[in-house]
């Protein structure tokens, strides 16, 4: 058994950032998949000022396997010191942040000055603290080997974080953090001030949603001026200047007079804040001093930023807060047990399927909704990811709670080699225990490790989906036990290989189009499907994607990414191979993947009574 579990069982603490350091290690070192890597105490910590910093650590914090991706980080700067922890507790319960974190899950940094007042030291203290606590999973190297600085994972979250600043603490943050190296703001999902002032000269490096109540006008103008806002809204005392296209890149301007910054911040977190994250997907090294070529001679592509911001679904209390969807862990040590998994790739022998999400509408999981009307999604994480954070960091979760489908999302880590038969039995699982999901509608999805998997739940039982969407990960003859052709005899399964630039699994970045594992899956997935195979792949005459195709559309997405999508036909003229590529992203997690997903699948069910597979356009 895998026996995953990926909470840190911890109570609430307040502590110091030396206690943190004497507590951290020991704790991390016993988390699922921290093992592999020494755990150890972070070098840029060692000389940082005592008296700076406290932190709140919300009971059963994400831990584990990289679940520590899916804490909310809150990041305080308040108008003055604080001596006693007693004191600075009080402030932040004051506030309503620790209620706060404690229904999101998360910490809370408070962050002061060291001094009377903020200033340019506190810019490098704050840059070294955020860096050492705000990166998931960031190796370092020591005597030849990986070793894993244990404090983030301890107190840290990565993508979910937001700023708050009062007073003086605002002022600091407008006038240093906001035109600092964008590697905060850039990071940062959601920024707060209460009063405060910004200097002229000051500028803010990057776009960031922003809440200012009481904000000096030329803070209000370069917050506005760094979103491209271009339109504007009124509502409840609340101006909104937003962008059209991209109106998660906005900013709220409010005016307080009863001085409880409190209430405010709660605001600002719950209509705006928790329903954004970024996500790091684009390296550095490949945006300087170029990027990538156009596609068939389309318009150039936008700048990238290197931290999307993008749309979330949070959850409260385990429920996600888009589309009143019930999120639920499992742990079942018997029903799959008899399965277990043999040596191979991604294997522990011996292991089988104990736990696993199911992400069910109310009306699912309480059986009020007709028989067989919702779709279900097998969705498989990729090596190294928690199954939760993969779905709220594709965008699986969002596009469920907007669409109304369930998910069962199982942890398979270790167990990958028996997913072709685990995971179909997963399903009917599902199918037996909720009657309201469609037997015919019933989809799979995977990233990486997750596509390995998806590969190999529709070459054993392709009768049990309707559709499958692979991502980030080529094909391999490996990957189609024997018998695989022969099922394929008597159903077909509508199949799209999602992809990007700069993905090494799937993707020939140098030549910019598919490598071998790629094209093995067009070929292989087109004969199964009537889409007829081609001789060799032509780059030059069909530049991505090598071959003849029916249809293609390019898009933008988020306002970033330029998506291309390749569709094929079989002789009925119904689209049953496809190929979708998105520009400049590297082999990681990206909240666009969960509409891309869906925008294939949704066309298709499989007939209970003939297993033809039915196309609704």
């Amino acid at each position: 058994m895998l026996n995953y579990w990926n909470r840190q069982n911890n109570p609430a603490t307040f502590e110091t950032l030396e206690e943190v350091r004497a507590h951290a290690v020991a704790v991390t070192e016993t988390l699922s998949g921290n093992e592999r890597f020494p755990q150890i105490l972070n070098p840029a910590l060692e000389d940082f000022p005592t008296g700076l910093a406290y932190f709140y650590r919300s009971p059963m914090l994400y831990g584990g396997e990289t679940g520590a991706r899916n804490n909310t980080s809150f990041i305080v700067f308040p108008d003055r010191r604080f001596e006693a922890k007693e004191e600075a507790r009080a402030y932040l319960e004051e506030l309503g942040l620790i209620r706060l974190i404690d229904e999101a899950i998360g910490t809370i940094l408070l962050f002061m000055p060291e001094k009377e007042d903020y200033g340019e030291s506190e810019l490098q203290y704050a840059y070294t603290l955020i860096d050492a606590l705000f990166s998931q999973k960031a190796f370092i190297e020591i005597d030849g080997k990986r070793c894993v600085p244990a404090e983030s994972e301890y107190c840290g979250g990565y993508g979910k974080t937001y700023l708050f600043g009062v007073g003086r603490g605002a002022t600091f943050m407008n006038n240093y953090v906001a035109g600092g190296r964008d590697e905060i703001i850039g990071r940062t999902a959601g920024y707060f001030t209460y009063g405060g002032e910004m200097r002229d000269d000051a500028r803010v490096s990057q776009y960031v949603p922003a809440f200012l109540v009481n904000a000096c006008p030329t803070a209000a103008q370069k917050f506005r001026e760094a979103n491209g806002t271009n339109a504007y809204a009124l509502a409840e005392g609340v101006a909104r200047f937003f962008d059209q296209a991209l109106p998660q890149r906005q900013v709220r301007v409010a005016r307080d007079e009863a001085g409880a910054p409190g209430p405010w911040m709660e605001r600002a977190f719950r209509e705006m804040f928790m329903f954004l994250q970024r996500s790091a997907n684009v390296m550095t090294k490949h945006l300087e001093p170029r990027v990538t070529g156009c596609w068939q001679g389309y318009v150039p592509a936008p700048p990238v930023t290197r931290f999307a911001l993008s749309r979330r679904n949070p959850i409260l209390n385990g429920r996600a807060q888009v589309g009143d969807l019930e999120v639920i862990f499992r742990h079942d040590a018997e029903r799959f047990a008899d399965l277990t998994s043999v040596p191979g790739d991604f294997a522990i022998p011996g292991a089988y399927l104990d736990c696993w999400y199911e992400v069910l509408p109310q009306a699912v999981l309480h059986n009020t909704a007709p028989a067989h009307s919702v779709p279900l999604l097998l969705a498989n994480h990729g090596g190294g990811d928690d199954h939760l954070m993969f779905l709220d960091e594709t965008g699986l979760l969002l596009t469920a709670g907007e669409q109304g489908f369930a998910i069962v999302a199982p942890m398979h880590s270790g167990i990958t080699t028996i997913a072709g038969e685990a995971f179909p039995r997963l399903v009917r699982y599902m199918l037996d225990t909720y009657p309201a999901l469609d037997p015919e509608r019933v989809w799979v999805t995977g990233y990486s490790m997750g596509g390995w998997a998806t590969y190999h739940c529709m070459a054993h039982h392709p009768e049990i989906f309707a559709a499958a969407a692979p991502m980030a990960m080529p094909l391999r003859p490996t990957d189609l036990p024997e018998g695989t052709a022969a099922r394929y005899e008597k159903q077909d399964l509508p199949a799209l290989l999602i992809s990007s630039t700069y993905d090494f699994a799937a993707w020939d970045a140098e030549h910019n189009h598919l490598n071998e594992g790629g094209s093995f899956f067009l070929q292989t997935y087109g004969g199964f499907n009537g889409v007829a195979p081609v001789e060799a792949f032509d780059y030059e005459t069909y530049p991505v994607i090598g071959r003849p195709f029916d249809s293609f559309r390019l898009t933008t997405v988020n306002g970033e990414w330029r998506n291309g999508e390749w569709l094929m036909k079989n002789k009925e003229g119904v689209p049953m191979l496809g190929l979708n590529v998105t520009e400049y992203l590297q082999h990681s997690l990206w909240p666009g993947y969960g509409d891309i997903v869906y925008n294939f699948v949704k066309h298709y069910r499989r007939d209970k009574e003939t297993g033809k597979i039915v196309y609704t356009a």
